[in-house]
């Protein structure tokens, strides 16, 4: 029987240790785990039960940084990535199309949900506006 192994931290993540066995199937030694994730996770579970605790959750969760595949990034009050400022000379044609793609898309979703919130106060209208947020909220996360 091999020892266990102990998992180790970071400012922003845990590194978990997979077994050896899982480790040679996957290629993968271990997972990474955001410490503010763990916290968030832990809030969504008490919301219904506990709202006055998760709300604690919650607050201790935003003194950890969020991460990213174990690199911490940073996001602006929207939520989306926060790039250097001189970095667009360095990208290569295709992450600037990508990046140029990414910025139009959120535009266009930005610009749909202002037509939803116009069009929720007409009755007719209101099933398909409630069918379209649903939809958008499937997408968002």
């Amino acid at each position: 029987m091999t020892d266990p192994m102990i998992p180790n931290m970071n400012c922003a993540n845990f590194i978990l240790p997979y077994p050896e066995e899982i480790a040679k199937k996957t290629g993968s030694s271990g997972m990474i785990f955001s410490i503010r994730e763990l916290y968030l996770l832990l809030a969504r579970q008490v919301d219904d039960s506990d709202p006055q605790e998760a709300a604690a959750l919650r607050e201790i969760a935003d003194y950890y940084p969020d991460v990213d595949r174990g690199e911490i990034v940073e996001r602006d009050s929207r939520g989306n990535l926060v790039h250097e400022e001189d970095d667009w000379d360095e990208l290569t044609d295709e992450q600037k199309i990508h990046r140029g793609n990414a910025n139009a898309a959120i535009a266009v979703v930005d610009r749909i949900r202002y037509q939803l919130e116009n069009a929720a106060y007409y009755y007719e209208t209101a099933d398909d506006v409630t069918r379209v947020r649903r939809e958008l909220s499937a997408i968002a996360v």
